[in-house]
């Protein structure tokens, strides 16, 4: 346990060292939320989303701005390891009386705030912008704990990429097609009723779509106790598919 809080101290000390990294992970949802909520203002007035409850298009946008933010640390996560690989950092970590867990945890443990404290800045802005969240505290506690919760699992993914493959334009791209994607094949823009039904079919095995759509609840509508289980759920299937192969790649990588 001492071993994780000092590896963990010292990956946030790396993000804080170079915060342009933590910046631009930050920086593209910000301007997506800024963008499209006031290009797709009029669609709040529209019986399209009167009708389900929301208040604003702003209110819709924010939860996927804050799972695209989360998403993007992930993908530096993997970067991340391989800079640690190329750099030699990893094979000094593997030699020292420290378990191959502790290292993980502490990347995942500086991911997680890390995630934390940028889904708060989107949700601030967003806030200043004219949303707020009809669920109150508790509502934004859950939003950003949902949130940092998908961004551990994406992250976990970067990092068995970056494991198995140890290049950095490899993972960067790998992250990219699995990102944007999840954000499109979603409710992020738009509540799912209203997509093509392909649309739908993916988004029922899309983790992202089921933490956008929770969040969306929790900032307009009200809480979902049976859309919280299932969010749940599916998070928790993803995290033992990729959790235990990103554990098993990253043995492999320190033997």
């Amino acid at each position: 346990m001492p071993a994780t809080v000092v590896l963990t101290f010292r990956n946030l000390v790396k993000n804080v060292r170079t915060p342009m990294l933590v910046i631009a992970s930050v920086a593209q949802p910000l301007v997506w939320l800024v963008m499209f909520s006031q290009t797709f203002s009029r669609l709040a007035d529209t019986p399209l989303l009167r009708g389900l409850g929301y208040r604003s298009y702003l209110a819709l946008l924010v939860p996927g701005m804050m799972v695209l933010a989360v998403l993007f640390t992930g993908l530096q996560s993997g970067l991340a390891m391989v800079t640690d690989i190329d750099s030699g950092m990893l094979d000094k970590l593997r030699i020292s009386p420290i378990s191959r867990l502790s290292i993980l945890l502490g990347r995942v443990l500086a991911d997680s705030v890390t995630m934390v404290a940028q889904g708060a800045v989107v949700l601030g802005v967003g806030a200043l912008m004219g949303a707020r969240v009809e669920t109150g505290w508790l509502g934004t506690f859950g939003m950003l704990a949902s949130v940092a919760l998908l961004g551990v699992v994406g992250a976990s993914l970067a990092n068995l990429i970056a494991l198995r493959g140890r290049n950095a334009e490899l993972t960067m791209v790998a992250g990219i097609f699995v990102t944007l994607p999840a954000l499109f094949l979603s409710p992020a823009f738009l509540p799912l009723r209203f997509q093509p039904n392909w649309v739908q079919a993916v988004a029922r095995i899309n983790p992202a779509s089921y933490v956008i759509d929770v969040g969306q609840r929790l900032m307009s509508i009200g809480n979902d106790w049976g859309q919280d289980v299932r969010m749940l759920a599916v998070l928790a299937v993803a995290a033992l598919v990729l959790m235990p192969a990103t554990v098993a790649a990253f043995r492999a990588a320190t033997r």
